[in-house]
């Protein structure tokens, strides 16, 4: 999901960034040093994602409103994510259940490969058939509020961050609520990381006087703070939600990048992102683990070429086909409820 701000492309490549180093150090078995948890370094990633998805989602919809002049609805948008997010989700956990079955490994049962495949996992309390697919249910379920929080961020004008920022504090109130009365509240745990996407978006006309230095300044101290202050027995969750909003509050005051070099990288990571994103680990463990022969050297190259080689196949093959569909779909449907509408 590529952006026109190289600022978030930047921002979604550090992402991408984040998760992959996170495996890789576990895989080193470098778990805790001096107390950082470099699990939690890739959890900072995906709250990255989460902030990052909702602020081009919310961009995006204003796009389509203005194109479709209003016909936009959430069936439509529904629509369009899903050929986004589950064609290659849908491929990876159909080769990696065949794999696992060629190899008699304790191939999934049929209701969790139906829960992962649906990506409801969250829901049904199964497991994941590859651990990265964990944030995936839980971002595809916000997209359900994402036009609902749209509507309420044009038609509140001025006031429309103040709308967000107050239902940012009621979502954190609930959960909280949730925790001390002992009710689940893993479902919406994450509403405060996602919202702050919002409330970006509706501060996106503000003069934006600060360097983009300060993002990412922003950026890598949470990368340092945030594993370190986890490791030292704070609690993720609640650290989540106020990283998630700083930087929502940030994004839309910082300039965009100015280096034509940074600019192209991030592009190029960004576009490939959700492949990396869903590679990666099965890759590291075939290249760390079942050749286990392998010179360091060779498995490091191995593992970067392959990664880097999936990820593109799988864009140009599955990802972007399936965005391309998506949105032939949606435009039919679009300007066949136009066409309807001016009959009537």
């Amino acid at each position: 999901m590529n952006s026109p701000s190289p600022n978030l492309d930047l921002l979604r490549s550090l992402a991408i960034g984040f998760v992959v180093i996170s495996h890789l150090l576990l895989d080193q078995s470098v778990i805790h040093p001096g107390g950082y948890d470099t699990h939690t370094l890739g959890t900072l990633g995906v709250l990255m994602f989460f902030v990052h998805t909702c602020l081009v989602l919310m961009l995006s919809l204003e796009r389509q409103v203005h194109t479709h002049r209003n016909n936009v609805t959430t069936l439509s948008f529904l629509v369009a994510r899903a050929f986004r997010i589950y064609p290659l989700s849908i491929v990876v956990i159909v080769l990696l259940s065949l794999i696992e079955r060629m190899h008699s490994t304790g191939e999934p049962s049929l209701f969790t490969f139906l829960s992962n495949i649906f990506l409801i996992q969250n829901i049904t309390g199964s497991a994941s058939i590859t651990p990265v697919l964990w944030s995936l249910p839980f971002e595809f379920q916000m997209y359900f509020f994402l036009p609902a929080l749209y509507i309420l961020s044009r038609y509140s004008g001025k006031f429309s961050a103040g709308c967000i920022a107050a239902l940012w504090c009621g979502s954190v109130a609930l959960v909280l609520v949730f925790w001390v009365c002992g009710v689940d509240f893993n479902l919406i745990r994450f509403f405060p990381c996602f919202l702050p996407g919002v409330l970006a978006f509706c501060q996106r006309r503000l003069p934006r006087t600060l360097s983009p230095a300060v993002l990412f300044a922003y950026v890598a101290a949470m990368a340092i703070m945030y594993p370190s202050l986890v490791g030292r027995g704070f609690n993720a969750t609640v650290l989540s939600w106020f990283i998630c909003l700083m930087l929502g509050i940030i994004i839309p005051r910082c300039k965009e990048i100015n280096s034509s070099l940074v600019r192209l990288g991030a592009s190029v990571v960004a576009r490939y992102s959700y492949g990396i994103y869903l590679v990666h680990d099965p890759i590291r463990y075939f290249c760390f683990h079942y050749l286990k022969g392998l010179s360091a050297l060779s498995a490091w190259s191995m593992y970067i070429v392959i990664v880097g080689a999936l990820s593109y196949l799988a864009y140009h093959l599955i990802e972007k086909p399936g965005i391309d569909l998506g949105r032939t779909l949606v435009n039919r449907f679009n300007i066949g409820r136009a066409q309807v509408g001016q009959n009537m």
